[in-house]
């Protein structure tokens, strides 16, 4: 799988790129990891772990559904 979404979230903008490793950009931050949880977690680390269940559950949706068109 290889894309990348954006979404709002908390009114704020997170864009989620994925090709060999996860980039996640959000509130002027960005980092790579392995896994999309270990980038959200490294780009927004206040967020709860709800917070950043619900915000990985949305970026995956919207990712996949931008590869699939």
């Amino acid at each position: 799988m290889s894309g990348t979404a954006t979404v709002t979230f908390q009114d704020v903008e997170v864009t989620a790129t994925k090709s060999r490793l996860w980039k996640v950009e959000a509130a002027g931050r960005a980092a790579s990891a392995e896994f999309l949880d270990q980038a959200l977690e490294l780009v927004l680390p206040r967020l709860s772990y709800e917070e950043r269940d619900s915000l990985l559950i949305r970026l995956l949706i919207a990712t996949e559904a931008q590869v699939s068109s």
